[in-house]
């Protein structure tokens, strides 16, 4: 008879003595292990992807989904969280049979490349990568089609391949403080982003595909080299509210001058106004133009 009482709750995995010892979270939540009772399902393919990453002392932290069969049989259904920090420099090719996993977790590693298998990861919604010493992405990044949030801050990016436009349900990329000159046109085509960190980059100028991004809010880029923004930036990105240009040779009033900056102004103000009437704290910088004088 299968029991129904933790199907389907998170669990975890996690170190201890020398081994591993999996929990799930009671109906109270509380935290609980599974003891004497007999895994099966993806439990090996977990443990061997742990035993690679455990060899570089690294700490890794699984969730999954699990049902529990009977009393002392439980089955392992899905990984859907994996974080791993330590001083990883490979991810091993076995992290490309986690195809259910949703959420990977990889920041302030020494990884230097992604495997190319990667984009066999098809239910991944969420990957962060900070913190490492990545150089390029693999074009098959561009097969993580349920990707949601993509953050590789602080890296050695010297640019994104063009299989990023494919990233169609991409909401927030973050790709501050690379080595990036340029942005792909094809970012024009990551219809669904709604904020866009391309900060303390080398950035000279924007693809005017990014006037494509109709849902974008927030456009960040300070300390780049961007002397000028598409023309039609402020007119076409209707739901724009937030645009920062620090420390870039762009001046305010070229930026003024733009068609649609009235239409623009007067969202940024909106959205600041509701901030304030809110108590929410912002900084000094939050009610400035988002340009240098």
């Amino acid at each position: 008879m299968v029991h129904s009482l933790i199907d389907g709750r998170m669990t975890g995995i996690e170190p201890a003595r020398g081994g591993f010892t999996i929990h799930y979270l009671d109906p109270l939540g509380h935290i609980c292990p599974y003891l004497h009772r007999r895994c099966y399902g993806v439990c090996q393919l977990l443990l061997d992807i742990f035993a690679k990453f455990r060899r570089k002392n690294a700490d890794i932290h699984f969730l999954f989904q699990a049902s529990l069969l009977g009393e002392n049989l439980v089955k392992i259904n899905s990984a859907i969280y994996l974080s791993v920090k330590g001083m990883i420099v490979d991810i091993p090719m076995e992290i490309s049979k986690l195809i259910n996993i949703q959420r990977l977790v990889l920041d302030d590693n020494h990884i230097e490349r992604l495997p190319v298998n990667l984009g066999k990861l098809q239910s991944l919604k969420v990957m962060t990568l900070d913190g490492n010493r990545i150089t390029s992405l693999p074009d098959e990044l561009g097969q993580l089609v349920r990707l949601e949030r993509l953050s590789i801050l602080g890296n050695m990016l010297t640019c994104l391949p063009e299989t990023i436009g494919s990233l169609r349900n991409l909401v927030l990329l973050n790709v501050s403080n690379n080595k990036l000159k340029s942005l792909p046109e094809s970012i024009g085509s990551c219809y669904s982003l709604e904020e866009l960190q391309a900060n303390d980059n080398l950035i000279g100028e924007l693809p005017a595909s990014i006037c494509n991004l109709i849902h974008l809010k927030s456009l960040c880029l300070n300390n780049n080299n961007i002397g000028q923004i598409p023309a039609n930036l402020l007119k076409d990105c209707k739901a724009l509210q937030n645009i920062s240009l620090h420390n870039n040779p762009i001046s305010m009033d070229q930026f003024q001058q733009m068609e649609g900056f009235e239409e623009f102004e007067a969202r940024r103000r909106k959205k600041f106004d509701k901030q304030i009437d809110s108590n929410v704290m912002i900084s000094s910088k939050g009610l400035n133009e988002g340009v240098d004088k």
